[in-house]
């Protein structure tokens, strides 16, 4: 990993008018142990400057997901191998969340309802769900999630042999019905609010069967592996009832729960289409960001943002370019034109004005490979 360098602002295009860098932004990342000696820790840093392992937290584990409250500045969620924590000061300190996972089961994701925001859902590897009514107090696994059947022979994968829930996505219009992105699960559907799920991916498995350019296969002998591999979704206010999924082949959506989908072909506007991550800016819901590279372990990766629902994409990164892949990226749930992303190496780019201007800095050498970023207001 480089050395780090210190913040560096680079101009990326044409500024938003009224829109400019906000100088107290508060900047987290979390990593895993992916190698002997690194830290998997929650990193901080305060307008780019040094990143530090936060305290409370572990360093010998694997971060996968932060959260920022939609409506409380300061307050964060952060998911992973050691279980759930929260922070109500823009993570400087941080406390444990007492999710009920049992033997083996690390939390992946979290999420939060909308109109109520003190009811939360954690989803695990293997899938399973756990549904809080009162911000994290007390919690009850959900009916029919975990250990949710597997689409694949999984049990006998090269490299993992369970699934995990990735994401969330509520549908703001209608948030009884959620959505869940699950590696390599595909996705599954709730339409109670998260008390129930049921797997809905016939329709993406029907896409690689019909369509070879679709069909992917590296952990299991199975060519929808990579339809099935689903990294991340979201629900835009803008489109009600139509989910935005992405996965190893790009980017895809589906307007009727998962029976049919639309391929929204992202390598028409860019030179690979391997998506980890996408957004819709809290503020403009026809805006969404797209995180895309060339596959988990690669040399580059983009940032690419749509101001159509998807239909159209344009480079905003590239006076900043990733390095490596773009394992995660993050909106600020209380301002627009906000965006951070990470890369697995450790470089950390955000911008607070649609990518008119960047920052850059790096996580300390001594991180482990970086899955998670948020960008909140200190």
């Amino acid at each position: 990993m480089p050395m780090v360098t210190g913040v560096a602002w680079i101009a990326g295009g044409p500024l938003t008018a009224g829109m400019g860098i906000n100088m107290a932004d508060i900047l987290l990342v979390g990593a895993a142990v992916t190698r002997p000696g690194a830290l998997g820790a929650i990193f901080r840093s305060v307008d780019g400057g040094p990143f530090s392992p936060v305290r409370h937290l572990p360093t010998d584990s694997a971060f996968q997901s932060l959260t920022p409250h939609t409506t409380r500045q300061g307050v964060v969620y952060a998911s992973g191998r050691h279980g759930v924590y929260l922070s109500e000061d823009a993570g400087l300190t941080w406390r444990p969340v007492p999710v009920p996972a049992g033997p083996g089961e690390e939390c992946w994701a979290v999420g939060m309802r909308p109109d109520d925001p003190d009811r939360l859902l954690v989803g695990c590897g293997p899938i399973g769900v756990y549904v809080s009514r009162d911000a994290g107090v007390f919690w009850s696994r959900s009916r029919d999630s975990g250990p949710m059947s597997e689409l694949t022979d999984i049990a006998s994968g090269k490299f993992f042999q369970v699934s995990r829930v990735m994401r969330f996505a509520f549908d703001p219009t209608a948030p009884d019905l959620v959505f869940a992105a699950c590696e390599t699960n595909g996705l599954i559907l709730s339409e109670d609010g998260g008390d129930s799920w049921r797997n809905v991916s016939g329709g993406l498995t029907d896409l690689a069967r019909n369509n070879p350019a679709l069909r992917s296969q590296i952990n299991v002998a199975d060519d929808a592996e990579g339809m099935l591999d689903g990294h991340a979704v979201c629900v835009s206010p803008a489109a009600p009832g139509r989910v935005f999924y992405v996965c190893r082949m790009g980017l895809f959506s589906s307007g009727d729960l998962g029976v049919s989908w639309q391929n929204h072909d992202v390598g028409r506007f860019a030179p690979f289409t391997y998506a980890r991550d996408i957004r819709v800016d809290p503020q403009q819901p026809s805006t969404l960001y797209l995180a895309l590279s060339i596959s988990s372990r690669s040399h580059a990766g983009a940032l690419y943002r749509s101001l159509d629902l998807g239909e159209t994409w344009t480079r905003i990164d590239a006076a900043a370019p990733a390095s490596s892949t773009i394992m995660s990226m993050g909106v600020d749930p209380l301002a627009t034109g906000s965006a951070v992303y990470v890369t697995r190496e450790g470089q950390v780019h955000w911008t607070r004005n649609g990518g008119g201007l960047w920052g850059a800095a790096l996580l300390p050498p001594q991180a482990g490979d970086a899955y998670c970023a948020a960008l909140i207001d200190g």
